[in-house]
């Protein structure tokens, strides 16, 4: 009687490791799917008062326009569409004091510059005359 309980609990207990073995070596959950690109640290684009944003080597006004961000919904010219650039920094942090500009002929003066990435390099919107998007 003795044995036969021994054997018993034995087989249990091996039963339960080989389960628990099973457990251990099954496939991990898949991992989540991944985010918008855009999501990850947010975007500038210009804003539907100001129809075109101009991306530029540096802080100032005068320094070299890389590219121009246009948006032609509502109000603006063209067929419909809106250019955007993602951020430098992570949810678009490090607006930095430049030089001044303004958005029109006329206009209030603005200093804040804010930094997104343009071919893999930092490079300056006048974020003013923008807006910018975090996730």
């Amino acid at each position: 009687m003795r044995i036969a309980r021994s054997l018993s609990l034995f087989a249990a207990v091996s039963i339960a490791l080989a389960g628990a073995a099973a457990t251990a070596t099954a496939a991990p959950a898949p991992a989540p799917a991944p985010r918008a690109a855009a999501a990850g640290s947010g975007y500038a684009a210009p804003t539907m008062l100001h129809c075109k944003l101009n991306v530029r080597s540096g802080t100032k006004s005068s320094a070299t326009v890389l590219r121009t961000l246009r948006n032609r919904n509502g109000n603006c010219p063209g067929k419909g569409g809106h250019d955007s650039i993602p951020c430098w920094l992570n949810k678009c942090g490090g607006i930095t004091a430049g030089g001044s500009y303004t958005c029109q002929s006329g206009g209030k003066s603005y200093k804040s510059w804010l930094p997104v990435k343009h071919k893999g390099k930092r490079a300056w919107v006048a974020i003013k005359c923008g807006t910018y998007v975090t996730p």
